[in-house]
């Protein structure tokens, strides 16, 4: 204890060498689940897939949760989410915590096909060039651009 009778916790690391060692495990076992899944050639476009990743009795902290979620949803179309497990689920998996235990769970979700975005693309492509009116990529200098006259607003002599 300091001299002001309160516990200096600044030092502290924010995950236990335990929590670490699950997160790391929860990594690896996304990792495996996302390179199947993403191989797989069954899956519709648009479709999506959800799997289980981890029971109640891999516990991921608060800390390694955030970091954990951040990491699935760094890939496209992965999002992680987790739900609390009922009682009846508890006594089946034999968690013995009385506080809140949660599945892990990632979903893929499957891009639309090129087909079903072209019509997409094509729209915001259209409003893109409606919008940009100064394209000077193409110019070799600035001679060839011409700046618009601005309209004059009410009051404006």
């Amino acid at each position: 204890m300091s001299d002001d009778d309160y516990f200096n916790r600044g030092s502290w690391s924010e995950k236990s060498g335990a929590a670490k060692r699950r997160e790391e495990e929860a990594m690896k076992a996304f990792e495996n689940v996302r390179l199947e899944t993403e191989a797989r050639t069954d899956l519709k476009a648009g479709s999506r897939e959800t799997i289980q990743l981890l029971k109640p009795s891999c516990h991921l902290t608060q800390a390694c949760w955030k970091s954990f979620r951040a990491h699935v949803q760094s890939f496209e179309g992965w999002t992680a989410k987790r739900r609390a497990a009922t009682e009846a689920e508890k006594k089946e998996s034999k968690e013995k915590r009385k506080s809140t235990v949660y599945f892990t769970m990632v979903s893929f979700s499957v891009k639309k096909s090129a087909k079903n975005n072209w019509k997409v693309k094509s729209r915001n492509q259209k409003k893109r060039q409606k919008n940009d009116t100064s394209d000077l990529s193409s110019c070799e200098s600035g001679d060839d651009f011409e700046i618009p006259a601005r309209k004059k607003a009410k009051g404006d002599f």
